[in-house]
């Protein structure tokens, strides 16, 4: 008895006890392949990112805790009494000033807004840490006028 996949025993040529002809299989329609409605082509990537680089290059504001142009603005954090960008080396230094850290203890930004105070207790093992306190930096719901826009230039998709 042979036992290739093509055998009945398998169910691949087998439906429900009879067998379909080779005119059956031709009548499925064809599976309709996806293309896009459009094609981006390279003299609009290059417009795109030169539009990025303009913005970026036009509207670079100053950080109120230090006085200097930021320079990327996407990596800018809210201020907290005004909500206008500072640096985010600028925000750090605040809470280093403000937070009161034991041996051991470090700030780090842990994402959406927020910074931790990292307990380790090995300081050579940067593997192997406890967050002792969440500091919210910013309000999860308000979004500064300057990150709309731009998320604006970034999440046009074409």
């Amino acid at each position: 008895m042979s036992r290739d996949r093509h055998s009945r025993r398998h169910g691949n040529n087998w439906r429900g006890g009879q067998r379909r002809d080779r005119d059956d299989f031709n009548s499925v329609p064809a599976k309709s392949t996806f293309r896009p409605p459009r094609s981006v082509t390279p003299e609009q990537i290059r417009e795109d990112e030169n539009a990025i680089r303009e913005f970026k290059s036009s509207n670079q504001p100053v950080c109120p805790k230090c006085g200097f142009a930021i320079g990327d603005l996407t990596s800018a954090l809210p201020d907290r009494t005004t909500g206008e960008p500072i640096h985010f080396d600028c925000a750090l230094d605040e809470l280093m000033q403000t937070e009161k850290l034991a041996p051991g203890e470090k700030i780090a930004y842990i994402g959406q807004g927020r910074f931790g105070v990292l307990n380790r207790p090995n300081p050579h093992d940067v593997k192997h840490f406890t967050i002792t306190r969440i500091i919210e930096w910013e309000d999860k719901d308000s979004k500064g006028p300057w990150r709309s826009e731009l998320a604006e230039l970034f999440s046009h998709v074409r």
